[in-house]
């Protein structure tokens, strides 16, 4: 893996990391709010390789060394993250956007639902912008790593959203990474199928729904999706 790059200001474009690295500068933006470095910074990156990405406790399930194999065998290693939820496809069809922030907060719930909402309303206001109607925030039954604040076409899951809180150094504010992963290219098909095949591989009944998922490309099929990007971009920016 090639070394992380020092974080500069903030750059509307898109970066190719592998995926490691990739989890590596989301880790380093956080960082950089919690020393008090910064008080805002975005980070957009699409890896140039694959993994399925899932929580640590993954690790400690019984049949997770022979899941490990069957997944790394379809091509599809596993990474683990510092968020909660169930594992999530990293690949080329997929973009990634964190914004890290440092807020002043009031209750645990408060700041959490806030949070999701300065993530996901400016990124449905950009889907509206390229003529993307009903995005909308809400659940997605069905779809893996489900949660009350997908940035959804319909009902359907484009985004799936997550956050991490954390102390700011020598302060009582917070630092918050909220981060997105938007489906935009491949099909829904092709990724829920590695989800699902780690389900089988681990022993576990659930099984998860391609119809509870939406790819960009699907709903917008001639648009740059990289040319595109610094509007939401701009718009996460500037909300308040």
């Amino acid at each position: 893996m090639s070394p992380v790059q020092p974080l500069g200001d903030i750059q509307l474009r898109l970066q190719r990391p592998s995926v490691e690295e990739g989890l590596a500068l989301e880790e380093a933006l956080l960082e950089s709010i919690c020393q008090g470095e910064r008080r805002f910074g975005l980070l957009a990156w699409s890896p140039t390789d694959r993994a399925l990405v899932m929580p640590r406790r993954h690790a400690r399930l019984a049949g997770f060394p022979a899941a490990s194999r069957a997944l790394r065998d379809r091509g599809w290693p596993i990474l683990f993250r510092a968020t909660g939820g169930t594992p999530v496809p990293q690949c080329e069809a997929v973009v990634n956007v964190a914004l890290a922030l440092r807020r002043e907060v009031g209750s645990a719930a408060a700041h959490l639902e806030w949070g999701y909402h300065r993530l996901g309303e400016p990124w449905c206001d950009w889907l509206a912008s390229l003529g993307v109607e009903a995005a909308n925030l809400g659940p997605a039954p069905g779809a893996y790593c489900d949660g009350r604040f997908n940035v959804r076409i319909g009902e359907r899951k484009l985004v799936g959203t997550a956050q991490r809180w954390r102390r700011v150094r020598g302060s009582r504010d917070m630092a918050m990474l909220a981060h997105g992963a938007m489906q935009v290219g491949e099909t829904p098909e092709a990724l829920v199928a590695v989800v699902n095949a780690f389900q089988v591989a681990i022993g576990d009944p659930q099984r998860f729904a391609a119809a509870s998922h939406v790819a960009l490309t699907q709903v917008l099929p001639d648009l740059d999706s990289q040319a595109a990007l610094p509007g939401l971009l701009e718009r996460l920016a500037e909300a308040g």
